[in-house]
């Protein structure tokens, strides 16, 4: 069985989770920076962070020492790479730092899961293709959301053709601000995180592409930071875009909300579809109406909605399932060496996008991409 080692145990837990359930590949052992975490398993879920992961595991394993469970614990990013027992690393360091950490991985020869942004920088990015071309071993990137179920519905409506040609594609977003409890509160500065468009943004930009199959030609994008006076970053963003060879794009998204909510629309030439995603069963957008986490409905244009085709999803549509279950597959195509299901150009990708939206607000005009 192949060895696999978290390093960051923010959203990395999801990742810890994930491989505790592989079947192809075992969590060898986890490596943070921060005390609590590493000291016993449910340690970041005590501190009160990343809470939604905490479904994730059972009470007995929380009760626990990871040592407990079999799991070592690293001091450092170091001597995890110097392990040579170790087949497979998750980066989930702050955004960055990724670059660097995936240099280092590589410089070890492991197979790698790199959460998402690949990085803040796109010509640092860009300055490492050539040598992520060449790397012999695997190399996935963390959009979990590839994974969720509503969005493979939507996307398999899109390639059987029933949507018809694509005309517009639109994503609503409506969030709670980050969390204030990051290691060095380096979310909280876009010298770290990016801001909100590379940090989380950069996800919707992905969806686009992965959704509709096609690559955006030119943005518009505006933004206001004037909600959270200890982020210096923008906390809502408007953007719209086009399409190459026909198509609009829009996504809205925000941090100033106090539920939430992700709302996708396709329109087609032969039909719409709508999609909409909760964090829990209990919305207080719907008044609790809805006990779903994930619908799809699709219909033509004008059509009774007692007509619509529907299908609606559990927790299996919920983010950090997703993580996991990406994880999991991740582990699996490693071992069977085929591509994962997002490449190192796809990260490059949404992060050049996500660069160039906030060019087009800096510059106060549409930017092509």
């Amino acid at each position: 069985m192949r060895k696999a080692v978290v390093i960051g145990l923010g959203i990395g837990m999801a990742h810890a989770a994930g491989y505790m359930e592989s079947p192809d590949a075992d969590l060898h052992g986890v490596c943070d920076l921060i005390p609590e975490r590493t000291s016993r398993m449910g340690g970041t879920f005590e501190s009160g962070s990343m809470l939604c992961l905490k479904p994730l595991f059972t009470k007995n394993q929380l009760a626990g020492k990871w040592e407990k469970a079999g799991v070592k614990v690293y001091p450092d990013m170091a001597s995890v790479l110097s392990d040579p027992e170790v087949d497979i690393v998750s980066i989930c360091t702050p955004d960055y730092l990724h670059l660097n950490h995936l240099k280092l991985a590589m410089k070890a020869g492991k197979d790698i899961l790199l959460e998402k942004p690949v990085g803040i920088d796109i010509m640092a990015a860009e300055a490492l293709s050539a040598e992520v071309s060449a790397y012999p071993g695997a190399l996935g990137i963390g959009y979990e959301f590839r994974l969720n179920p509503a969005i493979l519905k939507m996307r398999e409506l899109v390639l059987s053709g029933e949507v018809g040609p694509i005309e517009g594609f639109s994503l609503y977003h409506f969030r709670t601000p980050f969390r204030r409890d990051k290691w060095n509160s380096w979310i909280q500065k876009r010298e770290y995180s990016g801001g909100l468009i590379i940090e989380e943004t950069c996800h919707w930009f992905d969806l686009a592409r992965y959704i509709t199959g096609k690559e955006v030609e030119s943005l518009h994008c505006l933004t206001t930071g004037g909600v959270h006076q200890d982020f210096d970053f923008e906390d809502i963003a408007y953007i719209n875009g086009t399409f190459k060879e026909r198509g609009i794009l829009q996504i809205s998204h925000s941090l100033t909300g106090f539920d939430f909510s992700l709302q996708l629309c396709l329109h087609g030439q032969k039909g719409t579809v709508w999609c909409g995603l909760k964090e829990e069963n209990y919305s207080s957008l719907d008044g609790g109406a809805s006990d779903h986490i994930g619908i799809v409905s699709f219909g033509k244009p004008g059509m009774s909605p007692a007509d619509a085709r529907i299908w609606k999803w559990g927790k299996e549509a919920t983010e950090p399932q997703n993580i996991r279950d990406l994880v999991k597959e991740f582990a699996a195509r490693s071992a069977q060496n085929v591509p994962q299901r997002a490449s190192w150009e796809d990260g490059c990708q949404s992060l050049r996008l996500s660069v160039k939206a906030l060019e087009s607000a800096r510059l106060g005009k549409i930017v092509k991409t």
